[in-house]
């Protein structure tokens, strides 16, 4: 039986583009078909941002495929809810990053580990699998 696993967003840019810098465990994790992977639209949102600003110049193939990109990772899209904002908004967190904060938020609403080799997750009592 699988587990549900939301992807950090340097998780899914590795998975769709460097796949060797990922974990074994979380390349292991990516590529069982048995879970089920998702990808937070505040990822999306922060890809383009990124991308526009000049931050992440290898996006430019994935930007504009995003959704394809997704069906050949296998990965659902997770939508932002108002409670997904209300939590990330109330986060008790010197963290700034709303990113982060929304993807943390929704590992928690959803019940579900964040695939991330970010540190900062482990100060929201996030569960990571790297």
């Amino acid at each position: 039986m699988g587990m549900k696993l939301l992807l950090d967003t340097h998780t899914l840019l590795w998975a769709l583009m460097e796949p060797d810098q990922l974990s074994p465990v979380a390349l292991r994790a990516v590529e069982d078909g048995r879970n089920t992977l998702l990808v937070s639209a505040a990822s999306a949102w922060e890809i383009a941002t990124k991308h526009r600003l000049g931050r992440l110049p290898l996006a430019g193939a994935v930007v504009p495929a995003f959704s394809r990109h997704l069906k050949t990772l296998g990965a659902d899209e997770l939508p932002i809810s108002l409670e997904h904002a209300l939590l990330a908004g109330s986060l008790r967190t010197e963290h700034r990053d709303p990113f982060d904060r929304m993807l943390a938020a929704q590992a928690l609403i959803e019940g579900t580990p964040l695939v991330s080799n970010d540190r900062i997750f482990d100060d929201l009592s996030v569960p990571v699998l790297w």
